[in-house]
């Protein structure tokens, strides 16, 4: 900065004093001292951190090579300049290594085919279209339907779906409707209840029995059987009563027999026959074989006889009269 100037002595002072210029040089001495002392002192403390901060920056030295050398700078930093060896001098520069990048390893997918439509087949067909798509036959599963039995409902993956190669489809195939009991039903009930099961009534017939008349005492198919929905079923309905068994043809002794065998009474008339073949053959019955009598119900038989030569046997019928009637039991 300037030197002030002398004050001005004003009228009636002494004589002028002379100016002071000598203190400036001083200061700005002590200032110099000053700034060589903190360089000196940051040179010794601060290089080794530095150092080491520029050295990781920097990256490994290579052998051969000498550290940096830290000069002062103007504002009393201590930057690293590097020298060069004298193997570095001559050395050619170095090439640049590539290092080899691993490629991941591809993926492989396995192949994979379209489900083949399979509904409607049968399992055996089912199982041969899966074979010639490459595939295998998995789990079948059994369901109630009214489709045929065996036939294919649905597949699993569904047709359609890619699947890789090799792998298993699993079936749903039909096992029909179960024909329900209507075995001791009364027929408008045994009706209802194969309409209500998804089958259909098939013919009606009867048979003699001791159960109650139009009572069902059998069915075809038989309960519990698997049929396809809308199968016709035979029903068979009772009728109070004995079946009369046919006793025509046959020798009276057997004939006889076999009607009271059933529960009936005989009764039995003699007919003149020219044929000795048929002497002694039951020739007609009054009721119809096959229909259903009442337990007791006489059953009158024709047998063929010849002239009478001689009184009857003992406990045979009464030999026909010239007219040909006889009585009997």
């Amino acid at each position: 900065g300037r030197p002030p100037e002398a004050s001005r002595s004003g009228p009636g002072t002494s004589a002028e004093q002379p100016p002071r210029r000598g203190w400036p040089r001083a200061a700005v001495a002590v200032c110099a001292a000053l700034t060589v002392s903190a360089a000196v002192l940051l040179t010794v403390l601060i290089p080794p951190a530095f150092d080491q901060q520029r050295g990781a920056q920097a990256g490994p030295r290579l052998p051969g090579t000498q550290p940096p050398v830290l000069t002062q700078s103007p504002i009393g930093e201590s930057t690293p300049i590097r020298t060069r060896s004298s193997q570095e001098q001559s050395a050619p520069p170095s090439t640049p290594v590539s290092v080899p990048v691993s490629k991941p390893p591809p993926v492989t997918r396995p192949a994979t085919v379209p489900v083949p439509s399979l509904v409607g087949m049968s399992k055996g067909a089912a199982t041969k279209a899966l074979k010639k798509a490459g595939l295998a036959l998995g789990a079948v599963t059994e369901t109630d339907s009214p489709e045929k039995i065996g036939r294919v409902l649905g597949s699993e993956p569904a047709s359609g779906a890619e699947a890789a190669k090799g792998s298993k489809v699993a079936l749903e195939v039909s096992k029909g409707l179960a024909v329900p009991a209507v075995i001791g039903k009364r027929r408008e009930a045994a009706e209802t209840a194969l309409t209500d099961a998804g089958l259909a009534v098939g013919t009606i017939g009867h048979t003699c029995s001791r159960q109650p008349g139009g009572q069902v005492v059998g069915s075809d198919p038989e309960a519990g059987s698997r049929v396809a929905g809308g199968t016709p079923v035979d029903l068979t309905l009772s009728r109070r009563g004995t079946a009369v068994p046919s006793v025509v043809g046959r020798a009276k002794a057997d004939g006889r027999a076999a009607l009271r065998d059933a529960g009936l009474r005989v009764r039995e008339r003699g007919q003149m026959v020219k044929d000795e073949a048929r002497v002694g053959t039951i020739l007609r019955q009054s009721v119809k074989a096959g229909s259903c009598a009442r337990p007791g119900t006489a059953v009158l038989i024709v047998v063929g006889v010849a002239g009478q030569t001689g009184p009857p046997d003992p406990g045979e019928e009464p030999s026909p009269t010239p007219s040909g009637q006889v009585t009997g039991e």
